[in-house]
């Protein structure tokens, strides 16, 4: 007796239906990779654009990542006090900071001296450095080591015995040095700590620049979704043909789609694979960049998991639903494939619906109430909702669907037009009317130029006004006969003495030495005390107008120079303390003097300060008792050889330069924490400069990325007009009028494109300008070059197409399976 068979039972019909599919999608892909040179050669290329814009996708996933690393790095870096009053202990070091700055080029310095033996180590370092010794970064190093840097190794001549780690630094290219001290104090303007990475509220990013960050990263990669499209939909003959001889074999038309989708999947998962091996390149090769003090360690670099993984998921399914949708337009028949061309009427009111749905975004972002202003009042320059992070995200997003409304505008426009369009030369005539059969690839082809020329006017204006407030240059009411000032912490009994060694410094006409600090106010207004200066008479007197002064006098000024009575904060007789005390222990509390008179103070002195409402109190040496100027501060003024603001502005920059790092120079030899200001000369904001930079160099990517999209439509189109250009060709037609109806083809959409982008780009950037509270203002030159630089970038693309189109004219295109 036989053995009885078991049945396996059958699946359902729902595991039939998805094994089938992926069935499918397996045998398109085993297709495509059997495919010969012609198929890998348009698998590669496929590969190469979906690379470029995963890569440039997994850059902007870091970003999160970016700023979490930098922020921790600054806690672990932090060496603020923990408490003024901290006694030394076996853990204690002093710090002092000794910052400084070398043709543009930020340094960070510390000296520090330990009190104990198991000190706090400064982080990077393995040990302190001796006294007069100094440990640097390697970026540091080597600009020490440059032939031009002169200038630093004077202002830095200490032995170089150590080098900081990446624990001690934000980046590989930020210069820092750790200097060893000897007689560092408390009252000479160090401070105490026994260990690094307090915490310390974080520097919030200027909202000007939050608002510019979030609105660049969504122009920029809006036109990568129309790239990855556009590679998605790379073809060739060669599928075509096998297409056909499946659709012979029995395919329907679904699974050729499914077949030709699995194709499209295999050149994603390539481009997938390409895309993360040129983020990990290019994660390597940013280490060597460093874009205006700004630089990161690769290891720093990393996308989020989440938007990583989505990434993953959302190309290869984009490259699917590309290719299925673009086959719903293709009928392949056993004897070849037909693209058909629809004649649908576009229709208007969803494409304007987009555009006024982000108006109303936007709208809603001005509505939010702020951090603030909670209760949502009228808007202002102070209680602006956009000045929030979530402000600036719901404007971002407006300002997408805008973009998507140009993008979708333009086939509407296109076809608008072409269908108005009259007569003109033989060229013209056939690209008009290949446009009137189907406008919808040629318009598609330059969309990503429309959605990138539109955003880059948007941001290029948000620019303008946004760099008013951090490149704009103060210009002095008057001339001063001070423009520079450097402070020494600590050393305000030695104003005098510090003024006079300066004054022997090369290039220095002047000098003018003091100390200064505040009072604490009355009772419930500690904030608005007097301003106190200590100076010999000969420096009293060119901050105000003295009749007569000897040791031991006190004035007092009015708050505008003027001749009238100033009201008195502090009486002559009352027992006061310095507001802002750094020194040992408490602020010495002593008595004011008796004042002498009351004189008007002297205009255009120095650019640094004004005084505030109660006037100042300017007294000699002879009347502050011993001990007041402990731990205070001295100032010395310096006037170089240029003059008056106006001598420099007639000066040459590069000597302007040189003095002003040579004062540098003579300030840091003299004291390590000395501090320079230049309050008359413009000084760009790093962050500013960061940013644009880097939007500018993700603006040129973006551009690369859209002109290898309009190549791909190129070769695309062509290829589909292969048969109309040889019938042409074999009637007579002239190659030059062929190559021109082509090159008209693109021209046309091209022109209406860019009008409508500049149109668009126009209305979001006066959209951002006004969310961000500033005034209204368009460059129109800049307007012109990017329409103009996007003009001939298709052009030039279109023309790398020529040969092709020259190819395709010959006999063989009429040949016909």
């Amino acid at each position: 007796m036989s053995a009885p068979t078991l049945e396996r039972p059958a699946p359902p019909p729902g595991d039939r239906v998805r094994s089938r599919l992926l069935a499918q999608f397996a045998l398109g892909a085993r297709l495509a990779l059997g495919s010969g040179r012609e198929g890998w050669g348009r698998l590669l290329l496929t590969a190469a654009g979906v690379g470029l814009g995963v890569a440039l996708l997994l850059f902007t996933a870091s970003f999160p990542g970016i700023v979490q690393q930098r922020n921790h790095r600054l806690y672990v870096q932090n060496d603020t006090f923990e408490d003024e009053r901290a006694a030394p202990s076996d853990h204690s070091v002093l710090v002092a900071g000794a910052d400084t700055t070398y043709r543009d080029r930020p340094i960070r310095g510390r000296v520090v001296q330990p009190e104990g033996q198991r000190a706090a180590l400064p982080p990077g370092l393995a040990a302190f450095p001796g006294p007069g010794r100094m440990a640097v970064s390697p970026a540091l190093a080597d600009l020490l080591n440059e032939p031009g840097s002169r200038l630093l190794r004077e202002r830095l001549p200490y032995p170089v015995t150590g080098t900081i780690g990446p624990d001690g630094l934000l980046g590989p290219g930020q210069y820092a040095f750790v200097l060893g001290g000897s007689g560092l104090s408390v009252d000479g303007g160090a401070h105490r700590i026994t260990e690094y990475g307090h915490f310390s509220p974080p520097k919030p990013m200027d909202p000007r620049l939050v608002l510019l960050n979030v609105v660049g990263l969504m122009v920029m990669l809006a036109p990568v979704g129309v790239f990855l499209a556009a590679a998605a939909r790379f073809g060739g003959e060669r599928r075509d043909r096998r297409l056909a001889a499946l659709r012979l074999a029995g395919a329907d038309r679904r699974m050729t789609a499914r077949l030709a989708a699995g194709e499209s999947l295999v050149g994603s998962v390539l481009g997938l694979v390409a895309g993360a091996a040129l983020f990990l390149i290019g994660r390597q090769l940013i280490e060597r960049l460093t874009v205006a003090g700004f630089s990161f360690y690769a290891s720093d670099i990393s996308p989020e998991p989440l938007i990583a993984v989505a990434v993953a998921l959302v190309v290869p399914a984009l490259a699917v639903l590309v290719t299925l949708l673009a086959m719903r337009r293709v009928t392949v028949d056993p004897l070849g494939v037909v693209r058909r061309s629809g004649a649908d009427k576009r229709r208007l009111w969803w494409r304007l619906a987009l555009l006024l749905l982000g108006l109303l975004v936007v709208g809603a972002a001005m509505a939010l109430p702020s951090g603030y202003n909670p209760a949502g009042d009228a808007r202002d320059d102070l209680f602006n909702p956009v000045q929030d992070t979530r402000g600036s995200l719901l404007v971002s997003f407006g300002v997408l669907l805008m973009l998507a409304a140009v993008c979708t505008l333009l086939p509407w426009l296109v076809e608008a037009v072409i269908r108005r369009a009259g007569g003109g030369s033989l060229s013209w005539q056939l690209a008009v009317r290949r446009l009137q059969l189907g406008a919808g690839p040629a318009a598609t082809a330059v969309s990503g130029v429309v959605v990138t020329v539109a955003g880059a006017i948007a941001l290029q204006t948000l620019f303008l006004s946004v760099s008013d407030h951090f490149t704009s240059q103060r210009t002095p009411p008057a001339a001063y006969r001070y423009q520079q000032s450097v402070d020494f912490p600590g050393a305000g009994a030695d104003a005098a003495a510090l003024a006079a060694r300066l004054g022997r410094s090369p290039g220095v006409a002047g000098t003018l030495g003091y100390a200064e600090f505040y009072l604490a106010g009355p009772a419930g207004r500690e904030w608005d005390g007097t301003v106190v200066r200590v100076a010999d008479c000969a420096a009293l007197a060119e901050l105000a107008t003295l009749s007569g002064c000897r040791d031991g006098d006190a004035y007092l000024t009015g708050p505008t120079g003027g001749s009238g009575q100033a009201e008195p904060v502090v009486v002559a007789g009352s027992q006061v303390r310095a507001q802002y005390f750094q020194g040992e222990g408490e602020a010495p509390a002593w008595t004011v003097p008796a004042i002498t008179a009351t004189v008007p103070s002297r205009l255009g002195v120095s650019p640094f300060g004004t005084p505030r409402t109660g006037g100042q109190l300017l007294l000699t040496p002879g009347a502050v008792p011993a001990g007041v100027l402990r731990g205070q501060p001295a100032t010395v003024l310096v006037t170089m050889s240029a003059g008056t603001a106006e001598q420099a502005d007639q000066a040459d920059q590069a000597d302007q330069a040189e003095q002003a790092e040579q004062l540098i120079t003579d300030a840091m030899v003299i004291s390590p924490q000395a501090r320079t200001g230049f309050p008359l000369t413009f000084e760009a904001d790093h962050t500013y400069l960061a940013v644009k930079r880097v939007l500018t160099a993700g603006a040129g990517l973006t551009l690369l990325l859209v002109s290898l999209s309009l190549l791909v439509g190129q070769l695309e189109r062509l290829r589909e007009q292969r048969r109309i250009l040889g019938v042409l060709y074999a009637f007579g037609t002239r190659r030059r009028v062929l190559a021109l109806s082509v090159l008209w083809q693109t021209a046309i959409p091209m022109a209406l494109g860019l009008a409508l982008a500049a149109a668009g780009g126009v209305l979001m950037g006066a959209v951002l300008q006004y969310t961000a509270g500033l005034d209204f203002a368009f460059d129109w030159g800049s307007m012109l070059t990017l329409s103009g630089v996007a003009a001939a970038s298709v052009l030039l693309v279109t023309t790398a197409g020529l040969p092709l189109v020259l190819r395709l004219m010959r006999p063989s295109g009429l040949r016909h399976e």
